[in-house]
């Protein structure tokens, strides 16, 4: 399509988003029922938002279902339906949303799922969908118009839904700094058909298809249908996505049962998309970022394409007035085959391309299978009133991989794949466009991994105190690869986990509060790799406990202003290589890292038409046990003291809202040998968004717009924890989204 004809299209779409004089839509009337103590989250309920209506004034926490924010003895933030819709487009990836809360930094190339939890690097394996943890890594997150809403649980709360996947914490945290609960769209009490297409001011055009229809006697059947078609180019230059997915919810609501049935299939494809980076040699400076709108991979040859599907079942039978039984379930499969960069693009301080970045033909395949079944109930002892939940667990992933540099046919080697520089133009060699073999690879168990948890919950509420206490009983059978050398990594572990939290309410609007959580790691597996030959080689380090605690005040102002302020601190083991006196090398579990901070949010509705969120985090992260103590006090890899965002809207009338959103990452560090820093420089991004609800020929329509990186600037986002490599961001990008209802 033209430039002239996509600012034509541009031009139509922004005239009826700004400028259609329309009869308003009237407001839906939104039916709320008291299910506080549900394991499972009925169709039917409702949450209510917070001043501003960004966010949920309750939240799923983990066993202890549905609970109020200001009740959580740790920070939690549910951002509501209507704000995923806003921020995060149906093509988008749900970091467009995730970086509302002050305590999560995002910012990664669309074929990695990174981010951030008060400085602790994670990704999507930290996602839980419908309570069903492990469907996502790395490479592969969650499909953003299947998301109805988000719940962030941020601080000592990963260890409260039974079984943590030693993969989704990484082998050596024991737990996450936090869980992201992704609640489905489900149907809704009014029944539809809509049809939304989306555009890109880029070339990307998406079409999607939403049913939601209720059957039965009364009502009581819910049925949600989802599809997406997205196809064309994204705003880097060159890169493009394909995507087609179809997916269902299935929800019953009866007196002594409710459950919910979600499932589908889903196939993407993503081209020219890299986006990580990693100086090497021996620098002395950050290089400037380079244009941010520039591809530095072939869009006609470098590509990642990733199939599958996922199922979860959510299921509660009323036992009693006071007794419910529950079941959690999942399943799901992906099938990745790429051609990319062998790790990031590396390069030298003043930009040019090591000859040593290799390109590589790679295959993964993943297969989670998730079952947890418990009791729920309550019962006086006296004066206190418990909330008990008991329930057991398994969780079993088999992971295929394979990976194959693609060799120089005149050396034998994989360097020399590229050179150049990073603002002037990279340069492929011309053999590499005959070295994509994905097609052809296949299953290579990388790893197989089995857990069983025994997981206690009781919520102890005595007047105006609120006591929580969780443990978890967690045995876990962890199997690396099928070679000899592989299977020296191969440990079983049974570990607890705890949480304890206190909260005090000495009115219904103020809110004091502390917890905190121990947990242990699988152990460790010592292996001789590449130079490094350990003298303890074979042997399986003990687990290590990490440790998670917060305390904070949370503050309801009438119907105007929500405020949380905490204060956090974590430890984070580390495996380190350790010399003896007699200069021989050792792996150990000594090795520690720390961090410690402050959050704050709020939620504010401070005029009729005026309504704000945001916050900020300060956050010291330091590496305090380091091997030979070389990095002992600096900064842990890529942390940012400082980071914020700010969001203020206008709601001219009920069916029209305009929305800024300010990011602000500060400093990020660089750490190098000797102690020496050095800065990633700090940033500042703006978004846009508008909505507007309007009739056409009697149709309801809801027009969307934004625009993420107003500016068009370019700069690096520092990754924390992921060894000193740093990202590109996305140039600017413009959306608009027209949905009819019928």
């Amino acid at each position: 399509m033209s430039k002239r004809k996509k600012l034509l299209l541009s031009s139509i779409m922004c005239s009826l988003i700004l400028g259609v004089s329309a009869a308003p839509v009237s407001a839906e009337t939104i039916e709320t029922f008291n299910l506080d103590e549900m394991v499972v989250e009925s169709s039917r309920n409702h949450k209510t938002p917070l001043p501003g209506g960004f966010n949920n004034d309750s939240s799923r926490v983990g066993l202890l279902g549905e609970t109020e924010v200001i009740k959580a003895p740790f920070t939690v933030q549910s951002i509501t339906e209507d704000t995923v819709s806003k921020m995060a487009m149906p093509n988008q990836d749900l970091d467009t949303v995730l970086s509302n809360v002050p305590a999560i930094r995002t910012g990664t190339s669309p074929i990695k799922t990174d981010f951030s939890i008060r400085g602790v690097c994670t990704n999507a394996a930290s996602y839980y969908v419908n309570n069903i943890p492990g469907f996502f890594i790395m490479a592969t997150g969650p499909i953003t118009h299947t998301v109805g809403s988000i719940d962030a649980l941020i601080g000592p709360a990963s260890t409260i839904n039974g079984s943590t996947p030693s993969y989704q914490a990484g082998p050596l945290t024991g737990a996450t700094p936090g869980a992201i609960y992704l609640n489905t769209k489900r149907a809704g009490e009014d029944d539809f058909i809509k049809y939304t297409q989306t555009f890109g001011g880029y070339g990307d055009y998406g079409e999607y298809l939403d049913v939601s229809q209720r059957f039965g006697k009364d009502r009581n059947i819910g049925l949600r249908i989802y599809g997406q078609y997205d196809d064309g180019g994204l705003a880097i230059s060159g890169a493009g996505q394909r995507k087609k997915n179809l997916f269902a919810n299935i929800s019953y609501e009866g007196e002594t049962t409710k459950t919910n049935v979600f499932g589908g299939y889903y196939d993407q494809k993503l081209m020219g998309t890299e986006r990580r980076f990693l100086l090497t040699g021996d620098p002395t400076k950050i290089p400037d970022a380079p244009d941010a709108s520039k591809s530095f991979d072939d869009p006609s040859l470098m590509h990642q394409d990733t199939n599958g599907y996922m199922l979860t079942l959510n299921h509660q039978k009323k036992l009693g007035e006071h007794l419910n039984w529950f079941v959690n379930a999942g399943a799901n499969q992906s099938v990745m085959r790429r051609y990319i960069y062998d790790g990031e693009v590396d390069i030298f301080d003043n930009g040019d391309i090591d000859p040593k970045t290799a390109v590589w033909s790679d295959y993964i395949h993943i297969r989670n299978q998730y079952l947890q079944t418990g009791l729920k109930g309550d019962f006086m002892t006296g004066m206190a009133k418990h909330n008990v939940a008991v329930s057991v667990d398994r969780f079993h992933r088999k992971m295929y991989k394979k990976g194959v540099d693609t060799i120089n046919p005149s050396t034998g080697k994989a360097d020399g794949s590229f050179e150049g520089n990073i603002y002037t133009g990279v340069i492929f060699r011309p053999w590499i466009y005959n070295g994509d073999i994905s097609s052809t690879l296949t299953k290579n168990l990388q790893h197989e991994e089995t857990d069983v948890s025994l997981n206690f919950m009781d919520k102890v509420e005595i007047g105006k105190l609120t006591l929580l206490a969780s443990a978890s009983r967690r045995h876990g059978d962890y199997v690396r690869g099928t070679t000899k050398n592989q299977q020296k990594n191969n440990v079983k572990d049974n570990n607890w986990a705890t949480t304890f939290g206190l909260s005090y309410a000495p009115t219904d609007d103020l809110s004091i509060y502390a917890a905190k959580a121990n947990s242990r790691n699988r152990g460790t597996a010592v292996v001789a790799s590449g130079k490094k030959n350990y003298e303890n080689d074979g042997e399986i380090l003990p687990s290590v406990r990490n440790s998670n605690a917060e305390v904070g005040v949370k503050y309801k102002a009438n119907d105007n202003l929500m405020m949380t302020l905490a204060y956090f601190d974590m430890k984070q083991p580390q495996t380190i290589d350790v010399k003896d006196a007699a200069g021989k090398l050792w792996l150990t579990n000594n090795g520690l890292n720390r961090y410690k901070g402050v959050d704050f949010s709020l939620n504010a509705s401070f005029a009729d038409k005026w309504n704000a969120f945001g916050g900020f985090e300060w956050l010291d992260a330091r590496q305090e046990k380091t091997a030979n103590g070389k990095y002992d006090g600096c900064h842990v890899m890529g942390s940012a003291e400082w980071s914020s965002v700010w969001g203020l809207e206008y709601k001219p009338d009920e069916d029209t809202s305009f929305t800024g959103r300010l990011s602000y990452v500060g400093v990020g560090k660089y750490v190098k040998g000797n102690k020496e820093e050095l800065d990633i420089p700090s940033h500042v991004t703006l978004d846009l968004f508008a909505s507007h609800k309007a009739k056409i020929n009697g149709t309801p329509v809801k027009f969307i717009a934004a625009c993420y990186n107003v500016a068009n600037d370019s700069h690096w986002i520092a990754q924390a924890g992921q060894n000193n490599k740093f990202m590109l961001n996305m140039p600017r990008s413009f959306m608009l989204s027209a949905e009819f209802e019928f």
